[in-house]
């Protein structure tokens, strides 16, 4: 018992000042380095992000052939320029910079940057500044009630999805997936979006989208397939129907857009136990070196 009692002890010895140095050394930020990156310079580190962006729809905002026709053929209204161009003042009418460039959504480049991260704001709200419609959409969806927000699905540098709409639904509905493949629906060749992201009928612009964000699937949508089939009895299509698709629990349906961060706290108690186990391994030897001192 003596022999064990021992080695905690030079266990503990061990592993306090590991969790109090840990702990010292997680609480630390590092200081702000003013002047680190020039503003408007961000280009000279993501030059993948600026590449993507000026092919995608933010970086061509004001240079569009559509958005111009349109835009000359209104009068070249102001109101245009407020999603149009980096920040405009609609009382001298001018703006910082054409296209939504990176400090629409980000801000100013940030003190301490690249060493501390840029503000973002990836909640839906920022989006819905410029995206009106398809954020009111959105609001009545089940995206909205789960959590899921644009960033989710849409890449905001290059304007478009991160990757097959099918596949990202997928990622998150994997059992509906898997029914939906089996499915008279799947052997014609449709897809989820083919029906929970039917056409709005209006042209992108003003804050609306040409597919619905609500993701509901209405009775039109089925009709533009099934009409014909809208009166006749159950029995002639009973060999068509489906099973029904296996429902997910909330719980089972969630995704969790990323991980907790580890706290000093967890970092200094993971260094006390790798220094508890240090001192007690070393302890014999501790004990040893200190019996042959004394001998001598």
């Amino acid at each position: 018992m003596k022999h064990w009692l021992s080695r905690i002890v030079y266990g503990a010895l061990f592993a306090l000042p590991m969790m109090f140095i840990t702990y010292a050394l997680a609480q630390a930020s590092p200081q702000p380095q003013e002047g680190t990156i020039k503003q408007h310079s961000c280009p000279e580190c993501h030059e993948s992000f600026q590449t993507a962006w000026e092919n995608g729809a933010h970086g061509r905002s004001t240079t569009d052939p559509a958005f111009r026709k349109e835009w000359d053929a209104q009068g070249q209204p102001k109101e245009c320029l407020a999603c149009h161009v980096t920040g405009y003042d609609p009382e001298t009418n001018t703006w910082e910079s054409d296209g939504i460039t990176c400090t629409a959504c980000h801000g100013p480049v940030t003190a301490g940057h690249p060493l501390s991260p840029m503000a973002i704001n990836r909640a839906a709200d920022t989006c819905a500044n410029c995206h009106t419609e398809a954020y009111f959409e959105w609001q009545i969806s089940a995206h909205r009630e789960s959590g899921v927000e644009c960033a989710a699905c849409h890449d905001p540098h290059k304007t478009a999805l991160k990757e097959d709409a099918s596949q990202l639904c997928a990622s998150c509905h994997p059992l509906r997936s898997e029914n939906f493949a089996h499915s008279a629906h799947s052997q014609e060749g449709l897809t989820c979006a083919d029906c929970h992201l039917s056409s709005t009928g209006m042209q992108p612009g003003q804050g609306a989208s040409a597919l619905d964000h609500s993701f509901f699937v209405s009775l039109q949508v089925c009709n533009q397939c099934h009409e014909y089939q809208m009166h006749d009895p159950v029995a002639v299509h009973e060999k068509t129907l489906t099973p029904p698709m296996v429902e997910l629990t909330a719980a089972e349906d969630t995704v969790t857009a990323e991980p907790k961060p580890v706290g000093p706290f967890g970092f200094s108690t993971l260094a006390g136990l790798v220094g508890l186990a240090f001192g007690i391994v070393l302890a014999p030897w501790i004990e040893r070196l200190y019996r042959h001192n004394r001998k001598n």
